[in-house]
């Protein structure tokens, strides 16, 4: 697949929007993807997808985040994790972005709500969280709203200020 300069920007932007929402400010994408794997796939990843998503985890030791889009709500990011916690790989392959009225960073909830959370912290390091921040779809609606009205915000200010972000290596799958 062939991108333009600015849909590189655009796709850059983005990914630097959500490691600023998810590590917990600004100027930390370069940092940030050094320590996570960002990768954009259209549609859910396959089981050799999710195979070969493994396999780069463990040869990197970095979690991955793959962002997909569903077709019922495209604007809204779906967001897989494969990471390796304790000597076990363990796949996520929908969460969504979650943002608490007063938390500087977003987490990511598995959706069905029961599987809790998965958190960075400073040193953007991912850590499963054993309680979720909603115990519903309904419960989490206005978080995940939130998170995504953030992000954009985040998106528009890095936009409109002109920062130039590096796409990552791996940033752009299918």
């Amino acid at each position: 697949m062939i991108y333009d300069e600015q849909q590189v920007k655009r796709i850059a932007n983005y990914l630097a929007g959500l490691a600023h929402i998810l590590g917990g400010g600004p100027g930390q994408f370069a940092e940030f993807t050094t320590k996570v794997d960002l990768m954009l796939c259209g549609p859910l990843a396959s089981l050799a997808g999710l195979m070969h998503f493994a396999e780069q985890v463990r040869d990197s030791g970095k979690p991955l985040l793959w962002i997909h889009q569903s077709t019922d709500a495209p604007q809204v990011p779906q967001i897989g994790v494969v990471v390796e916690i304790a000597g076990q790989m363990r796949f996520y392959e929908n969460t969504m972005l979650w943002l608490g009225e007063n938390d500087d960073r977003a987490v990511l909830v598995p959706d069905g709500f029961s599987l809790g959370c998965l958190r960075f912290d400073d040193d953007h390091r991912l850590h499963h969280v054993a309680a979720s921040p909603a115990t519903n779809f309904e419960d989490g609606k206005e978080g995940m709203v939130r998170a995504c009205n953030r992000l954009a915000t985040i998106q528009l200010e890095q936009w409109n200020r002109g920062d130039v972000f590096d796409l990552p290596q791996r940033a752009i799958a299918a």
